[in-house]
Parts: C-alpha cells; structure tokens; sequence
C-alpha cells in the first residue's frame, strides 16, 4: 500500500510538470527610454578581493534604435587587470539601424545570451559595452528587431 501511494504521488508530480512545459512563455512588455549604462574600466582583478573604484565610473548614453539582426562572435576582451580571453559578444551594425522614439510601447519577445555588445559604429570604431540586447515588437507597427536590454522599462 505504501508503494501505491508513492507510485500515486511521482505520477502526479510528472503530470503536473509535464502539463506545466507546454505553456506559451508570457510576453513581457514595457516602454522604451533611453538606454544608459555605467562602464568602470577597473572592475575585476586578476588577483581578485578588491571591489571596482567607484569614482572611475563612466555613465554612457546608447543610441536608442532598432537593429534588424545581430551577429553572435567570440571576441577577445581586455582591459583592466583582468585576463584577456575570448567571450561571446552580441555583434551590432550601427549602419543598419532605424531610430526609435522614447516613450513606445514594445513587447519583449526574446533576449539575447550574451553579455557584451560589440556596435561597430558608422565612425569605424568598434565599441565594446558589457550589457545585452533583446528582440521586441514595436506594438505602434508590429516592426520586430534588437534593441538594448536597457532601453525597455518593464511594466
């Protein structure tokens, strides 16, 4: 009878998980706002222990546009102290993106899995910046692209 029981229980765990992974994942929404990120060229250390030097912050303004596609790239990162290695970047082209307007409704269908962003920039130079992008629909047109991660506010 104990066995029963067991044996009940497991299968109602295995149904319920089941059932639970054929649910549509819920579409987020926000609203676009400039995207700004801080950059600090001495955080990390290769001999670690110390956190980064708060004075040497850098706030940047991105540009807040919609790119049609991106390309995933392993791109040797530097700086500071830290180990030069390769990392898989998310890789921009400034030259084909469209601008968008501050305060437009999206939905977010997809994030992107790295964690840099290379824009190689109208100028010619190559910038790096450690944040993310994702994949929205504009609600206004229903016009899908990338954009940064941190130009959506979540409602």
């Amino acid at each position: 009878m104990r066995y029963l029981h067991l044996f009940f229980i497991v299968s109602m765990l295995f149904i319920f998980a089941c059932s639970q992974g054929n649910q549509e994942p819920e579409i987020r929404t926000g609203t676009l706002k400039p995207p700004v990120i801080t950059m600090n060229p001495n955080t990390g250390s290769k001999f670690g222990g110390t956190s980064a030097n708060k004075t040497l912050e850098v706030t940047l303004n991105l540009p807040l546009v919609l790119f049609p596609s991106f390309e995933y790239r392993m791109i040797t990162r530097g700086g500071g102290f830290a180990a030069p290695g390769r990392d898989e970047f998310c890789v921009l082209q400034e030259s084909e993106a469209s601008e968008l307007n501050v305060g437009g409704r999206v939905e977010v269908l997809e994030e992107a899995r790295c964690l840099y962003v290379r824009l190689n920039s109208n100028d010619g130079i190559p910038r790096p910046y450690t944040t993310t992008i994702a994949r929205v629909r504009l609600v206004e047109t229903g016009q899908e692209g990338w954009t940064w991660y941190k130009a959506i506010e979540f409602d």
